[in-house]
């Protein structure tokens, strides 16, 4: 299409070459009607083109471009076609020389233009390469003859190269399309991989700064007498082991993940594991100063989940609240549970912190979305996806009291009959 104006420059040029050289001659009008038949269908052309460009362009819309193309293209080629029929018996060697010079510029100038499009080539050339042989074979002696069985040929050749043409040319383009999709492929790969790597750092950075923590409590114990010790040695190095083992657990939910093995999901206590998340969390809880109000009284907690997968979400939700209340003058974490009407338990984390602002409210749980200056921003949306992937839902509203509310709802089971 970018020859578009070129073309139809050319077919008004040429048919007013022609009516011109017709001044004076008594087909003169007939030459005149014959090239205002071509300007007419040109400006049709023009216009139709200009309003396709102004309107949305749709599949269904191209596709129609493609078949008024093609009307098009037969409407003006068979005007062209006219030209041998009504003015070449009876021209003079000069004319007769001009109509070929037209004829066959716009005979190889139409398979050039729109050798892409093999059917609009024909629709345009084939009806002047006809009308051309029927004005040669009129004239009847051997001269024409022959020369009709050149343009034959020559015909025959352009519209055999047309659709090589058009072959190469989509063997080409879906050679670039495959070559497009494999290199979005290795993208979204390394997305996927990058996105993976961040959620993998995300999960055990934090039961290994707990283990760090542990581990430097035991230390300091070292230094005090053993009668003056708060607690046994013992403690804080059973707390790291656990922590230590939490990561062990991560490692293996992701080598599963990986293989597209399905996580093993058995009957939990969601109260159990919640308090065990708060006592991993204690030394940072304490360390900043927050008070943590754990209100559990849902009747029924039971319900069929994984348990390292639990134990990422509670984790996720309990360090996103310590971090959104660094800066709060009144430090405190409400998490409490209900039961619902639905056969479902409900979880509540409500902090005293710095809130959610409204312009990230709908974009909180996307990948790699974070307010925090050192945050990887997939915390939420890790906790989203299992979250769902247990049937649940997740959301987070405004704490009427200053901070943020994060809700956790999901399916319960039954218990066993005892």
């Amino acid at each position: 299409m970018r020859h578009f104006p070129v073309v139809m420059l050319a077919n008004v040029c040429n048919a007013f070459v022609f009516a011109i050289a017709s001044w004076g001659t008594e087909k003169f009008l007939l030459a005149l009607g014959w090239a205002t038949l071509i300007w007419s269908i040109v400006s049709v052309m023009v216009l139709r083109q200009w309003m396709r460009r102004a309107a949305a362009r749709g599949v269904a819309r191209r596709r129609r471009g493609v078949r008024r193309l093609l009307l098009y293209a037969l409407a003006l080629g068979s005007a062209w076609a006219a030209l041998p029929l009504l003015f070449f018996g009876d021209a003079s060697l000069g004319g007769k020389l001009l109509i070929t010079c037209l004829s066959s510029g716009m005979l190889g100038g139409g398979v050039f233009v729109m050798a892409s499009l093999p059917v609009a080539a024909i629709a345009f050339s084939g009806p002047i390469a006809i009308g051309a042989l029927i004005a040669l074979l009129q004239v009847g002696d051997r001269d024409h003859v022959l020369m009709a069985v050149v343009l034959a040929v020559y015909s025959t050749i352009l519209f055999l190269g047309s659709f090589n043409y058009a072959k190469e040319l989509r063997t080409l383009v879906a050679t670039q399309i495959a070559a497009e999709e494999k290199a979005s492929a290795s993208a979204k790969n390394l997305g996927a991989l990058a996105e993976m790597a961040a959620g993998l750092a995300h999960e055990i950075s934090q039961p290994l700064a707990a283990a760090a923590a542990y581990i430097q409590s035991a230390e300091r114990l070292l230094l005090v007498p053993a009668e003056k010790r708060p607690v046994p040695i013992a403690q804080p190095l059973r707390d790291a082991a656990t922590q230590l083992e939490n990561v062990h657990q991560i490692i293996v939910h992701l080598r599963d993940s990986i293989t597209n093995r399905k996580a093993e999901r058995k009957p939990l206590h969601l109260h159990e594991t919640i308090q065990d998340v708060i006592q991993a969390n204690r030394r940072r809880q304490e360390n900043a100063g927050i008070r943590i109000d754990a209100n559990l009284k849902a009747a029924d907690d039971l319900v069929l989940a994984n348990p390292v997968e639990m134990r990422q979400i509670f984790t996720n939700l309990i360090s996103n609240a310590f971090d959104a209340m660094e800066s709060s003058p009144e430090r405190a974490l409400a998490i409490s549970s209900r039961a619902t009407s639905d056969n479902a338990i409900r979880i509540d984390f409500a902090d005293t912190g710095v809130g959610i602002s409204p312009a990230i409210k709908t974009k909180l749980f996307e990948p790699l979305m974070t307010t925090k200056s050192r945050g990887l921003g997939v915390g939420l949306s890790i906790t989203r996806s299992i979250v769902e992937e247990h049937e649940g839902q997740i959301w987070a509203e405004p704490n009427p009291g200053g901070g943020a509310v994060f809700t956790v709802v999901l399916p319960v089971e039954k218990a066993p009959a005892s």
